[in-house]
């Protein structure tokens, strides 16, 4: 089985390539970032095509039709509806996950044990486990900047690191076996790793978003500046009055002015 952790890190950052690279990215080099993750012919296919086509929005979800036309859908409709909206490796990685079989509370015990111990193995067996959760926990921080394929691609790596922190921790000595407050105290931890890796991607997509309307609302309060002052000393406005009217530092004042020469210059 494919590692997920590993799958969409490396999609993401080939996405990334492709998205900056001046020429198309070739089949071959598309594959050999995947190498070693022996992918069917099929998965490879979805993620050349899905590499090769313009990204475009889809965390709107279909217009519902009108109700006088409305049927009643059964679960299984609704979630291939939801699906629909996204990505085709991420389809393929829905699927994926949906065949992991759960284990018992027990055998989870043995897994944190084994973590705790410092066997490495565990962590991507307890990995598995988690990332249902994790696609759960993804969905509540969903926006339309935030996608829910980029949530789960954060929190998984927020997963990934919150494993490595327990890993050979040691268990209670006294028992050598893991006590029930010491489980709940683990899953917690890992909780907050995943939550946090979702709220420090959205507050940067947010942030940016801020950043940009902020820059869009000087510029507009600079035209209109230069626009009224003109008007009312029938001269064109110094950058000092632009300043006082504005409020608004020099240095950003001559920034905005002479994007706005280079625009009319083009």
């Amino acid at each position: 089985m494919v590692d997920k952790i590993t799958f969409m890190e490396t999609l993401r950052s080939v996405q990334e390539i492709a998205r900056t690279s001046a020429n198309p990215m070739s089949r071959e080099e598309i594959q050999s970032y995947f190498q070693g993750m022996e992918l069917s012919e099929e998965q490879q296919e979805m993620i050349f095509q899905y590499l090769q086509t313009p990204q475009r929005e889809t965390s709107e979800e279909p217009l519902s039709e009108p109700q006088t036309k409305a049927k009643k859908k059964t679960k299984k409709q609704e979630d291939e509806k939801k699906q629909a909206v996204y990505s085709a490796p991420f389809r393929m990685y829905l699927k994926e996950i949906s065949t992991v079989p759960s284990l018992s509370k027990e055998e989870e015990n043995r897994l944190y044990e084994h973590l705790l111990s410092g066997e490495e193995s565990a962590i991507e067996e307890l990995s598995n486990q988690w990332l249902k959760k994790v696609i759960r926990l993804a969905k509540t921080y969903v926006t339309p900047q935030a996608l829910l394929e980029d949530l789960v691609q954060e929190g998984n790596m927020g997963l990934l690191v919150g494993l490595r922190q327990l890993l050979g921790k040691g268990i209670a000595p006294e028992t050598g076996r893991l006590s029930k407050q010491q489980k709940e105290e683990l899953e917690l931890q890992l909780e907050t790793c995943v939550k946090d890796g979702m709220e420090t991607y959205r507050r940067e997509l947010e942030g940016e978003e801020n950043s940009q309307n902020s820059i869009l609302a000087k510029v507009s309060l600079v035209y209109e500046a230069k626009k009224i002052l003109a008007e009312e000393n029938g001269t064109i406005p110094t950058v000092e009055e632009l300043c006082e009217y504005t409020k608004i530092s020099p240095e950003e004042i001559l920034d905005i002015l002479a994007l706005h020469e280079q625009a009319e210059s083009k």
